[in-house]
């Protein structure tokens, strides 16, 4: 049965994705403690800057941690017919046999239209980024010398199957989606029926062995999976969403943190980060705060995740760019343009989820559906689930 708490969860971490990315552009100081490789210390820091770079703040715009709680849900809800029907083969082998088009019609989507702004020149990170001192990090996207036949092939597998990010950054972390999720409903339809805690640890070692530090990513899509078997008491809830909290609110150079010990073979943020994440989706999934996570508006943002998710970068380097860049940097025109980067952000993510992603999920149902025989799903209405 369909957990709309995941839902729920799905939209509030693109909204904090989201966010993310536009303090990194224009308040970039205020993450140096979770990148300190990629952005500068402030320099005159007053107690401001101490609240809003302190990890209970930064939670709101850690992306890194929403990300890792993307690939939690994504192994959750990919795997759910699994342990919701009696014969879930057909649907789990239609969901394999759909991923490329389900994820890459919106990926294509979304980089002809990068392309498009990037090609009529009015993409102006770089001229922000010498304002805003995110010279690390908003100055290295849309360098000169882009090309249409780089852009296609892109569009076509380079992003989803290689990772290129070059005309959506973001990109990356959907190589990780599309492969971990072929990996995943391949475990899934082969595993044996019983005993199948061992099959899954040496399916991570196996991850591990092939993809080294990142093997982190993959291990939380298949930590996903196995949160089905949770179920847990307010109590145990409770104590699993703060933790979760915790460490998803990782920093550097924090004394809270310090005791941790360092993972070694993965990123210690990442390890941390993941962790928590996993955490945080048993506490939710087992029923902490589904009354809030069901309310509309959140529902609606996790409608609209993948959109908001594929769309912000475009609009970060173009209209919020050129906002920041036009007008004078002080706290009340950046809360401006933050409040016009959020509102164009989901207004765009409102006509693509209607216009391209609902039908990409409808298409790649139809297609999945086609090749496994199942005739009866050609005609069901596009559900989340399948995102």
């Amino acid at each position: 049965m369909k957990n709309t708490s995941a839902d729920g969860l799905r939209g509030l971490a693109a909204l904090s994705v989201t966010i993310t990315h536009f303090i990194a552009a224009f308040l970039p100081w205020l993450l140096f403690y979770n990148y300190g490789t990629l952005f500068p210390q402030a320099r005159d820091a007053g107690l401001a800057t101490d609240i809003f770079s302190s990890p209970v703040l930064t939670l709101f715009y850690n992306g890194h941690f929403p990300v890792l709680i993307f690939f939690v849900l994504s192994g959750y809800v990919l795997t759910l017919p699994y342990y919701d029907k009696a014969d879930a083969t057909p649907v789990l082998q239609r969901r394999l046999w759909s991923r490329y088009l389900r994820l890459n019609l919106p990926i294509m989507a979304t980089i002809g239209l990068a392309w498009l702004v990037y090609w009529s020149g009015w993409m102006f990170n770089g001229e922000a980024a010498r304002l805003s001192g995110s010279s690390n990090w908003l100055a290295i996207f849309y360098p000169a010398g882009l090309t249409a036949s780089g852009a296609l092939q892109d569009g076509l597998f380079g992003s989803v199957v290689f990772g290129n990010a070059t005309l959506l950054p973001p990109l990356w972390t959907l190589k990780i989606e599309f492969i971990g999720s072929i990996y995943i409903l391949l475990f899934f339809l082969a595993k044996p029926a019983r005993h199948t805690s061992i099959p899954m640890v040496l399916a991570c070692l196996l991850l591990h062995a092939v993809h080294a530090d990142q093997s982190i990513y993959y291990i939380a899509i298949f930590a996903g999976a196995a949160l089905h078997r949770v179920r847990l008491p307010r109590a145990g809830q409770l104590i699993l969403f703060a933790t979760g909290l915790y460490l998803g609110a990782y920093q550097h150079f924090r004394v809270i943190y310090d005791f941790l010990p360092a993972p070694h073979i993965w990123d210690t943020k990442s390890f941390y980060n993941a962790l928590g994440a996993t955490l945080l989706c048993a506490a939710v999934l087992s029923g902490f705060g589904q009354r809030f996570l069901d309310r509309p508006a959140v529902q609606y943002l996790g409608r609209i995740s993948f959109s908001i998710y594929l769309l912000h970068f475009i609009v970060l380097c173009s209209l919020a760019s050129a906002f920041y860049v036009h007008f004078p940097r002080d706290p009340l025109h950046i809360g401006a343009g933050f409040i016009l980067y959020l509102a164009c952000c989901i207004g765009c993510a409102w006509l693509f989820e209607r216009w391209i992603d609902r039908p990409a999920i409808a298409l790649s149902r139809r297609f999945g559906a086609f090749l496994c025989g199942e005739r009866q799903a050609q005609h069901r209405p596009p559900d989340i689930a399948d995102g």
